[in-house]
């Protein structure tokens, strides 16, 4: 079977780490039909302008197509992904955010093992593969893992073990389908509420097995407004209140605590103090338990040195 390949990229204000990534791509191992996707939301001229030279730089020196958009004006992360869901046209499709990178085997191993899923039987238009990867923060960088055994929706909400980040997937065009289009309500957490639709519609998530870490992740919580953040989260609860009715109600006490806990971390990496403080006392009303088990993990690693 031929397999064709969109890669879907949003881009703003960030010509250098577009670079980056196009890069990444350019380096893959996996040859089959590919296309990249950008659409630059709104980025100043100067800064779309030399975005503009790095798609040209692709096309000319890694063999593959690629397709460059532009809102005028900027429209936020949601609306300019569902742009891109809407330029799609090949049979899979992948996520890659400017900066971000992957590794040179991803798509590689990602496609032998859809394919193997494909040769047992599953369904794989209701499989997303993921993969694990290395997260890199205050210059630091550490190993994830994405474990999709148990009760993925749960896993997903908590975020621990199995986290929702477009930019490890690979799946078919049909497989993005199902999880419909991105809440232009959320200015953050689009992903987190884009992986929630896809497991409610009836969507599986899998990892490659044996595979090692297949990309890396760029992150930051400077420059994003702790309260799109927290508001985000509290929506996304809202929305699945339903489905949260299905667990014990100390699952909902717990991530309503996380949604003020993000809000609270986001606050005091831009120094807002007042504001983290304020979120972490309603994150403590919201479950003292979990105030408890975070206060004793953290004198915990204090206390051992960070180890």
């Amino acid at each position: 079977m031929t397999y064709a390949l969109d890669v879907l990229m949003p881009h703003y204000c960030h010509p250098l780490g577009l670079k980056q990534s196009l890069d990444s791509v350019a380096r893959q191992t996996w040859r089959g039909r590919l296309r990249v996707i950008v659409v630059d939301d709104g980025s100043p001229e100067a800064d779309f302008n030399l975005a503009k030279e790095h798609c040209d730089e692709f096309r000319r020196t890694s063999g593959f197509d690629l397709l460059l958009l532009r809102n005028e004006t900027n429209l936020g992360r949601p609306k300019t992904r569902n742009r891109l869901l809407d330029a799609v046209e090949a049979t899979h499709v992948a996520w890659l955010d400017a900066e971000d990178v992957w590794y040179p085997e991803k798509l590689a191993l990602q496609f032998e093992h859809l394919a193997r899923l494909e040769y047992q039987g599953v369904d794989i238009n209701r499989m997303w593969v993921t993969c694990n990867y290395h997260w890199r923060q205050y210059g630091r960088t550490t190993r994830v893992a994405q474990i999709t055994s148990g009760d993925q929706l749960r896993e997903i909400l908590l975020g621990a073990k199995l986290r929702a980040y477009l930019w490890t997937l690979l799946g078919t065009a049909e497989s993005f389908r199902i999880a419909g289009r991105f809440d232009e309500r959320l200015p953050r957490l689009q992903d987190l509420d884009y992986f929630i639709s896809f497991v409610r519609a009836g969507g599986r998530l899998s990892t490659p097995p044996g595979a090692g870490p297949l990309c890396r992740y760029y992150k930051s919580d400077v420059g994003r407004a702790a309260s799109d953040v927290r508001d985000s989260y509290k929506l996304i609860l809202a929305k699945n209140r339903p489905v949260l009715r299905r667990y014990p109600p100390e699952l909902a006490s717990k991530l309503h605590f996380k949604a003020n806990w993000l809000g609270a971390r986001f606050a005091r990496a831009n120094g807002h103090k007042r504001v983290a403080a304020a979120y972490l006392v309603q994150a403590a009303i919201d479950s003292p338990r979990e105030a408890i088990h975070t206060l004793r993990w953290i004198i915990s690693k204090r206390f051992h040195g960070g180890k």
